[in-house]
């Protein structure tokens, strides 16, 4: 992973997506925008509370430094759901995408992306079928399987071989920081594609901790994909704040950030 995170879009924030040049993708940071207060600065969020012409403004500061324009950038109306979208070409685009956290299209300048502060951002590449698709996992999406679902639906509708596919795990809250209730450890254990025992932590006399990037791998192993084709962020939004939104740190309002992919 590229280290350098204080840009608006670090364009090589994933080396082995990198490496493919049919693709772009990005991971933004909190600099370089126009928003302020719990806002600042690059809030990417039209539904978080800030100002529309800044959320605008920083969107097209976003898309500029990536080379492209507002338009290509296509975010979903997340609900924390384990809802997939599949976008076969830009006519389809028409409205809101509502109620939906991930996107899968092979269709070439649409920027499928997420926006988070503390949930994971995924992203997908099956470099054979030239598929790409983006995901917003919190502990909802990832006890709802959301990352198993999208590579079973690059499967089925666009034929995709799970042992082709590569992903990037975004930055989220870390293991160490994110403590969980009963709530979220009944639905852990409940879910077929986890194992308790390696993404539940419990250190002494405090509560139970919710590894999220090692809950994602899990699942993407189980659905196929080579576990060198997995690349994480390794990066705690709780623990850099400074650098990336992080609602449990800052609270809610705050503002998001974002992670993308494109065919070009």
């Amino acid at each position: 992973m590229i280290k350098n995170v204080q840009n608006i879009a670090p364009l090589r924030f994933f080396n082995h997506l990198y490496q493919h040049d049919s693709i772009l993708h990005f991971v933004s940071s909190r600099g370089g925008g126009v928003s302020k207060g719990v806002y600042h600065s690059l809030n990417l969020s039209y539904t978080a509370g800030d100002d529309t012409e800044h959320v605008t403004e920083n969107r097209k500061r976003l898309a500029e430094e990536l080379g492209l324009t507002p338009a290509h950038l296509v975010f979903p109306g997340q609900t924390h759901t384990a809802n997939i979208r599949v976008i076969r070409n830009v006519a389809e685009i028409k409205g809101p995408i509502k109620e939906t956290d991930a996107l899968i299209t092979q269709a070439p300048g649409v920027c499928v992306s997420v926006q988070v502060a503390d949930c994971v951002p995924l992203l997908f590449y099956d470099p054979d079928k030239q598929v790409v698709a983006s995901a917003h996992a919190g502990w909802r999406g990832t006890v709802r399987s959301i990352a198993f679902k999208v590579v079973e639906e690059m499967k089925k509708t666009f034929g995709s071989d799970p042992a082709a596919i590569l992903a990037g795990i975004g930055p989220s809250i870390g293991p160490d920081s994110y403590e969980v209730g009963e709530n979220v450890v009944r639905e852990v254990k409940r879910n077929i594609h986890l194992d308790e025992e390696k993404v539940l932590l419990y250190p002494a006399g405090e509560k139970a901790r919710f590894d999220l990037w090692a809950a994602n791998r899990m699942q993407l192993e189980h659905a196929g994909l080579n576990p060198g084709h997995i690349e994480e962020a390794r990066i705690d939004t709780y623990q850099t704040q400074e650098l990336f939104f992080s609602a449990r740190r800052l609270g809610n309002p705050c503002g998001r950030f974002a992670a993308g992919i494109m065919i070009l």
